[in-house]
């Protein structure tokens, strides 16, 4: 067997699975699939009234199934999103859930709260994936220790950011560890058997850059940015990192899967297969393993102890076979393995009758050729174009766009620039950036996306996509702000465009997750959103309440904001973008 065969093996291991669950994995599933996905078995959002799901006789002694018809509300009635859902679930794993098991969490302190909930009432499995865990969250990681402490078959595995996790804090103090690895290492000694931290390090930053390049800045070569909190079987999808301002005055999105056992089984896999190319953190690495193959963890130089299990801690890389810094290829192969062996047992995860929500995890990894966002957003807009191809009263859509960060990927430019859908994009005024303010080159950060929205603005002008207020058609640019908040939401809503009632003209289809939909999100950074549509009156009614809430802080912006001496942009941060700094933004 191949080494990329055995980590597939080993990713698709599950463990604490409930009795009666059949979630293994596809390699393990107890059903028969077919050789071949066909999406018409699965009840997946059919644009028209009707759809056939496969039910399995349940006798033992044939293989026969018959066809039955369910009738559910859709969507959308436009035949271009059946065909969506279909293109969807031919090349992506395809989860279901009823609307009255998710919930939309509407602000940062019920997103700590909930955290803190699910965490509390952990009796198996707790799964933290995260850029990093700040300094300050003591709680939190206590509430981890107090489950650990009072469940022995309770396991917990974190994957976070190698750079971010290991950056030595500027003003640490004695009560507050440096860093987020100081902070888990008493976790990792206490509970050396059920409890993992894995750094994730992006391969992309290395040789000479890897000695020359300061460590404030080797973010910039990429960072593992995906956020999913998983406890036993509930699971927060989130654009949220674990720190304060996170929890207090930073706006974000949050998507809470009540129970959904095949979902935090698929990211439990999905960490586990990327421990294969993340550092182990060791409070005191076994004499048997090489030096070769450990990184001592960085201390301040300050620091009064020069012995202990800080001193000795290490970061362990698992695999002598696979290259610190050259897995790309073997990482590559491995997860588009894992993708395809998932997405074979779809048709498995429909079989129930009362499902009318659907979601498809995609994954985005640029510096590792992993492309589903982009390649599966490229097909959502095309949707959105086909539903203008029809006269039909209803058919057509608008789109609602958000991200903190306005520096869109080259691709989504042209896409919201060449689609006919009328659009909003919201994205954070300057004083609601995370870096307003801040020291260094960062302090120009804000000014270069003033600069990139206004080139976009321009562009849009342009192409004859200006705002129209009258007709309400052409590409909308508002800022999003509030006093003492920044603003870190991003996400898609597609909604009906015109509709008599309020109920159907809440979004049917949304994108939500850790991308920020940026040039830097979709070549640097490891993301993963979800793709989901739904029919679920009560589910399409949060959405709608969420892209009000984020009007009801924003205004609109144009010519005369650009043009407005406070956004005024420095001749420094015209050269920082003309040098390409953007894809690092």
């Amino acid at each position: 067997m191949s080494r990329p065969q055995k980590l597939l093996r080993e990713a698709l291991k599950v463990t604490s699975t409930p009795r009666g669950v059949s979630i293994a994995g596809p390699s393990r599933l107890a059903i028969a699939l077919p050789s071949r996905f066909n999406p018409s078995i699965c009840p997946i959002h059919h644009g028209h009234r009707h759809y056939a799901t496969s039910v399995s006789s349940g006798s033992s002694s044939t293989s026969s199934s018959t066809s039955t018809i369910i009738q559910k509300p859709q969507p959308h009635q436009h035949p271009a999103f059946e065909s969506l859902s279909q293109e969807l679930s031919s090349t992506q794993p395809c989860f279901g859930a009823r609307g009255d098991e998710i919930e939309l969490l509407t602000s940062p302190q019920m997103f700590y709260g909930r955290l803190i909930e699910m965490i509390k009432r952990a009796k198996r499995r707790v799964l933290i994936s995260t850029l990093y865990i700040g300094t300050e969250e003591g709680e939190l990681v206590e509430s981890i220790r107090q489950a650990l402490t009072n469940n022995p078959q309770l396991r917990t595995v974190f994957i976070l950011d190698y750079h971010r996790s290991t950056r030595l804090s500027r003003n640490s103090s004695s009560s507050v560890p440096p860093s987020t690895a100081h902070l888990l290492l008493p976790l990792v000694e206490a509970f050396p058997d059920r409890c993992e931290v894995w750094l994730y390090r992006s391969p992309k930053l290395r040789g000479l850059l890897e000695k020359i390049v300061p460590e404030r800045y080797d973010e910039g070569w990429g960072t593992w940015h995906g956020k999913w909190y998983g406890v036993d079987d509930e699971v927060l999808i989130s654009g949220a990192n674990l720190a304060s301002s996170y929890f207090t005055n930073r706006q974000d999105r949050y998507i809470h899967f009540k129970s959904n056992p095949s979902l935090l089984s698929y990211l439990s896999s999905l960490t586990r297969l990327f421990t294969q190319y993340s550092y182990l953190l060791h409070h005191s690495p076994p004499a048997h393993i090489s030096p070769t193959y450990t990184v001592p963890l960085p201390n301040p130089s300050s620091s009064p102890s020069s012995s202990g299990s800080t001193s000795r801690a290490s970061l362990i890389w698992p695999s002598a076979s696979i290259h610190p810094r050259r897995f790309s290829t073997h990482a590559l192969a491995t997860l588009t393995a894992f993708q395809n062996s998932w997405r074979s047992s779809n048709a498995n995860r429909s079989r129930r009758v009362d499902i009318d929500t659907w979601f498809w995890p995609v994954i985005q990894s640029g510096v590792l050729g992993l492309k589903e966002e982009e390649k599966n957003l490229v097909k959502v807009w095309n949707a959105i174009k086909k539903s203008y191809e029809s006269d039909e009263e209803g058919s057509k859509v608008r789109v609602d766009l958000t991200s903190g960060y306005f520096g869109l990927y080259k691709e989504y430019k042209k896409l919201v620039l060449d689609s006919p859908a009328s659009t909003q994009i919201i994205a954070a005024s300057p004083k609601a950036n995370g870096f307003y303010g801040s020291k260094g080159f960062s302090r120009l950060i804000p000014e270069g996306y003033t600069l990139l929205e206004s080139r976009f603005h321009r562009e849009a002008v342009r192409r004859g996509r200006a705002w129209d207020e009258e007709k309400n058609v052409g590409v909308r640019l508002r800022e999003w702000e509030k006093e003492g908040w920044t603003y870190h939401s991003k996400g898609i809503w597609l909604s009906p465009s015109s509709s008599s009632s309020s109920s159907t003209s809440n979004p049917f289809l949304t994108f939500i997750g850790s991308s920020n939909l940026s040039t830097r999100s979709l070549t640097l950074d490891t993301e993963l959103s979800l793709i989901m549509m739904t029919s679920s009156p009560t589910l399409r009614k949060s959405l709608g309440q969420e892209v009000k809430t984020i009007n009801r802080d924003s205004k609109d912006v144009g010519e005369d904001t650009w043009n407005s001496e406070d956004r005024k942009v420095s001749w420094l941060a015209w050269v920082l973008v003309a040098l390409g700094v953007e894809g690092m933004l």
